[in-house]
């Protein structure tokens, strides 16, 4: 009996992963949670394991494509074992999208389209073929696929010569107040879409506000020299940011209703805190989610940080590593350039802090000036959740952990 290796469902927001590449080959032998092949979300990278010991009977699935959940990646079982007839459901996402693009209207030409005699009927090509041909400037219906059925694959595109003297020759002249150039284009895609469209859900859905304040960090700073005195090793020095996140942690399990989600059933006060950490990437951003930092001390919470941060930046967090966050933090203070921002809070959750730089100001202190290092905090709520007087009540907290912030680690 061929038993289904399925697309899995990583995440509640999970539609479809793309095949990155297969492990094993048809006919290798292969064990019950034995690796068979990566694929990749809009978030993150994932290892599929074999459901069973077996056969690789068929692989279904091709590199590059994208497959939506549930879909059939290919069959494990006895060897010789029946297979059944590949259906509908197998077949690539952006296999039917290219159906559904063919039968559409063109556009019209508008000058910052070039457009050159394509081939005529549906055209064939894997997300990684398109992305690549739109980096390079390439009108991929020019290029004959040499993949299955016809369909342009990688190879295609990097083997293409695009006849630049035609081409030239076919462009329109353009007047002084039109683009002669179109520029680079970026796809907007993967991470990047992922992270744009739940920032525009939530932008046109939650009512959010934001507080923003200066607070003098002298007492933080004294403490991070103190914590990291005689370690030279900066991989086991506790960072400004490490610290705020213990600060916040602190904070939070005093105010519950700043680390709450509201549900069609009311408001959820979670019992514990799962604090995510904002993490930029070149392709977007991420927040991988550091549990039950209320009740981990700093060094632990500060080693956890780094290796989020590190596995982030190369692509091996897991899906339990970025869900079930209940609050954030976004620190861009390491940039040196943001006193304050409108941070976007994360679905589910009713506040996130924003983090800016640490700078010398001039401030009043006992009726004279003096210059103290001072960071700009921004924390912005969902006021159906939080009301003003409560979140300047939370600000209030981190504050006074700030004066004395050897209270957050006792």
């Amino acid at each position: 009996m061929a038993i289904e290796i399925l697309m899995p469902k990583l995440g509640l927001t999970m539609t479809a992963g793309t095949v990155l590449g297969w492990l094993k080959d048809e006919g290798d032998s292969v064990e019950v949670q034995e690796p068979l092949l990566e694929i990749e979300t809009e978030k993150l990278s994932y290892t599929v394991e074999s459901p069973a010991d077996g056969t690789l009977l068929k692989k279904l699935a091709e590199a590059g494509e994208k497959y939506p959940v549930s879909s059939v990646l290919g069959y494990i079982g006895e060897s010789g074992a029946a297979i059944p007839d590949a259906n509908a459901e197998t077949v690539p996402e952006a296999a039917r999208r290219a159906e559904i693009e063919a039968k559409a209207p063109e556009p019209e030409f508008s000058p910052q389209r070039l457009e050159t005699p394509a081939a005529v009927g549906r055209v064939f090509i894997t997300p990684v073929a398109k992305k690549l041909a739109a980096g390079m400037g390439i009108d991929y219906r020019q290029i004959k696929g040499t993949g299955p059925n016809g369909r342009i694959v990688k190879a295609d595109v990097l083997a293409f010569k695009a006849p630049r003297e035609d081409v030239c020759a076919a462009e329109p002249s353009f007047t002084d107040t039109q683009t002669q150039s179109a520029g680079t284009l970026i796809p907007y895609a993967g991470l990047r879409r992922a992270v744009g469209e739940t920032m525009l859900n939530v932008w046109k859905t939650v009512p959010m506000v934001t507080h923003q304040v200066s607070i003098g960090v002298s007492k933080l700073l004294e403490l991070r020299e103190t914590i990291n005195e005689g370690i030279a090793d900066k991989a086991e020095r506790v960072t400004i940011g490490e610290l705020f996140l213990k600060l916040t942690a602190a904070a939070l399990t005093s105010m519950p209703i700043m680390n709450s989600s509201l549900t069609d059933e009311g408001i959820v006060l979670h019992g514990r805190v799962h604090l995510g950490m904002a993490t930029a990437l070149d392709s977007g951003l991420i927040v991988p989610v550091i549990r039950d930092a209320c009740s981990k001390g700093l060094l632990e919470i500060s080693r956890e940080a780094k290796e989020l941060a590190a596995r982030a930046r190369s692509g091996a967090l897991t899906p339990d590593d970025v869900h079930g966050g209940t609050f954030t933090v976004s620190n861009l203070g390491g940039y040196g350039s943001v006193d304050y921002f409108s941070p976007i809070i994360n679905p589910n959750q009713a506040a996130i802090l924003g983090v800016g730089r640490i700078t010398d100001m001039v401030v009043p202190v006992g009726g004279e000036a003096a210059v103290r290092p001072m960071i700009g905090l921004s924390l912005t709520y969902d006021h159906r959740i939080v009301d003003g007087a409560t979140a300047a009540e939370f600000i209030k907290k981190l504050m006074k952990l700030m004066e004395n912030p050897v209270r957050a680690l006792l």
